[in-house]
């Protein structure tokens, strides 16, 4: 709990708001942290992480889970924290791989792919990172290649 305490203190707002201890009890999913962390790192791939990207992932987010705008909001700034802080997909590949089916993993991929083509464009850098997550959950690459090109 104290790590967990510690990133709070380190996660603020805009407005330089802190997100409170009593916030925390509005999120515990894992699936959706992982998610969530790997979408934004297809966003943050090309160094050009925009408002429409966001958009797009809020909008997955909003879709795929059922939660509230406050959970969201948080869920998005923990996520963007841990996403800062990553070393490796292996982290968030492995917990999708314990929690979710092989189509649940396909349709992540067809969500990431959404995230990179939010701009319009595909950049190197943004198929690359879609392509070693795919390759961490063990999708196959007839059905990477689908997700991209539906």
């Amino acid at each position: 709990m104290k790590l967990l305490s510690s990133l709070l203190k380190k996660i603020g707002s805009k407005d330089n708001k802190l997100i409170n201890e009593s916030t925390v009890q509005l999120f515990k999913n894992d699936l959706e942290l992982a998610t969530c962390v790997l979408l934004l790192e297809v966003s943050k791939s090309d160094d050009s992480f925009d408002q429409t990207e966001k958009d797009k992932i809020l909008k997955i987010l909003k879709t795929n889970f059922r939660l509230t705008e406050e959970q969201i909001s948080f869920l998005f700034k923990l996520a963007d924290s841990k996403s800062d802080d990553m070393i490796s997909l292996h982290e968030w590949t492995s917990k999708i791989n314990e929690i979710c089916s092989y189509d649940d993993k396909t349709k992540l991929m067809i969500n990431l792919w959404d995230v990179a083509y939010a701009d319009g464009r595909i950049d190197k850098y943004e198929d690359y990172t879609i392509r070693k997550i795919s390759e961490l959950l063990y999708v196959k690459h007839k059905d990477f290649i689908k997700a991209k090109l539906r």
